[in-house]
């Protein structure tokens, strides 16, 4: 997001994403992405989904 200079206020209008949502995604607190989500962010973002996500293991 911020390499390419979008804000949240552009990410909420172009993926229609809800701005609480995309300021809890900004500050690591929504950690239950769908996959249509996902795909709304990598299309404004003109990204991977592995520039989003990483993988953690958990402690079972």
């Amino acid at each position: 997001m911020w390499e390419r200079n979008i804000t949240a206020v552009q990410i909420q209008k172009e993926t229609g994403i809800n701005a609480a949502t995309i300021s809890r995604i900004i500050n690591g607190k929504h950690n239950n992405l769908g996959l249509d989500m996902i795909d709304k962010l990598c299309g404004v973002l003109d990204c991977k989904i592995q520039d989003l996500l990483s993988y953690e293991r958990l402690n079972k």
